[in-house]
């Protein structure tokens, strides 16, 4: 007699439906048992399929088979041998036939995983959840240790390293971290969380340090320097965005790059002014230390430089237009974020111009969560050379265009007039 749990399992993962077990022609078979699968209706009975179980549970499965069976739903195709044979009789796959429409011929050969492979992958799973829940609580009393008992040196980083302390704070109760970069595995995440409490412990304490010095100053044993090492560019790269700011302004002093912004007309801050004419460059450094402001009523973004190169020719169009060309260099930084920020508060209309290729799509939708909330029109060039003024038209129109090929901006310019009809519409 079958146990109540494995006929369950069968019932709800591996019949289809009006299929039931037909368990008074059940045949054992040397640790194993095959089992007819028939389908009724009013006024037919129909054998349909066979499964072959097995009864026994005496080994553990390997890695192989846990990573070959994502769900009871997975269907394989495996050859016969006598490790196969082994997997079926401990119950962690499920030989099962389907037969055509007389019963007898064999329509398909396939092999679904056993009630005994599903339990050991979900005793894994708790198993991993109760290991990621511990790590958790270890960072969060490594924070609460940190947090509260700092007193910050330098006035100019109290702003930022403020928004970092709420944000680890509101994950530290929350108990989630998901939304932190979500693409990441757990143990990654995790990680990160660690450099940022590390990060904040010496940027409050120190006014310049090394990147080695944050993971040491952290763990405090052998190896904890390079505990941060593996995933430096991309911490970094987030940490800035967590932070709205570079992390060189906060004390990180051995990067040894400074970032250029490169823009066409005028633009102007305390400090420095810019005029129309050729192609001039600030400093991600300088996006954070000026509060920079423009004539401009027009606001391009544009994805590489082909474009702004291109329209720093064009003086009297731009003079005309009163507009301002701010190049993102393919990517969209911190220093970028910030300088946008501040130019919105003057502008009235951005013109968002990017390659027509994946990372277009997502430049142009990061975009257009920064504009959220100022007053200004914003639109979006798209292919063939037109422009529309809503996110879900702009990644409609890319969408389509992607199925047919990516498109360098430079491929496609246009010229003043269109331009021009870009702004009036």
């Amino acid at each position: 007699m079958l146990q109540q749990d494995l006929i369950r399992y069968l019932q709800e993962k591996i019949l289809l439906k009006n299929e039931e077990l037909n368990l008074q022609e059940i045949q054992k078979d040397n640790g194993m048992v095959h089992i007819p699968v028939i389908r009724r209706t009013v006024r037919t009975r129909r054998r349909v399929a066979l499964l072959t179980v097995g009864l026994e549970n005496n080994i553990s499965p390997d890695d192989y088979l846990l990573k070959l069976f994502t769900s009871p739903k997975a269907k394989k195709q495996l050859e016969i041998t006598d490790e196969t044979y082994e997997w079926i009789r401990n119950g962690f796959v499920i030989r099962e036939f389907r037969f055509e429409k007389d019963g007898l011929t064999v329509k398909k050969e396939q092999y679904r995983m056993g009630l005994h492979l599903c339990r050991y992958k979900q005793e894994l799973k708790k198993e991993q959840e109760r290991e990621q829940a511990e790590s958790f609580l270890q960072w969060v009393t490594a924070w609460n240790e940190i947090k509260d008992t700092l007193i910050p040196q330098d006035p100019k980083r109290t702003e930022a390293l403020h928004r970092l302390k709420e944000l680890l704070d509101d994950v530290a109760c929350t108990k989630d971290f998901k939304p932190i970069i979500p693409q990441w595995q757990f143990h990654k995440r995790l990680l990160f969380l660690h450099f940022l409490a590390a990060f904040y412990q010496i940027s409050m304490t120190e006014h310049h340090f090394d990147w080695k010095e944050i993971g040491a100053r952290y763990y405090r044993k052998i190896g904890g320097s390079k505990a941060f090492d593996a995933h430096k560019s991309e911490f970094i790269e987030v940490a800035e965005e967590v932070l709205d700011s570079p992390l060189h302004i906060l004390g990180l002093s051995s990067l040894g790059t400074i970032t250029p912004i490169y823009f066409v007309g005028k633009m102007e801050s305390a400090t420095v002014s810019y005029d129309y004419g050729p192609i001039h460059a600030t400093t991600d450094l300088a996006a954070f230390t000026e509060n920079f402001h423009t004539e401009a009523k027009v606001l391009w973004l544009v994805e590489n430089r082909g474009i702004l190169t291109r329209m720093a020719f064009e003086t009297d169009f731009l003079k005309e237009t009163n507009s301002l060309v701010l190049g993102i260099d393919g990517q969209l930084r911190s220093s970028h974020r910030r300088l946008m920020k501040q130019l919105f508060m003057d502008v009235e209309q951005v013109i968002i111009w990017t390659d027509v290729d994946e990372a277009g799509l997502v430049i142009g939708s990061h975009l257009a969560e920064l504009i959220k909330g100022y007053e200004v029109t914003a639109k979006w060039v798209v292919p063939p050379l037109e422009v529309v003024t809503s996110l879900e038209a702009f990644r409609n129109a890319f969408e389509r265009a992607l199925e047919l090929r990516a498109t360098e901006q430079e491929e496609q310019i246009g010229g003043i007039d269109r331009w021009k009809k870009w702004l009036s519409l």
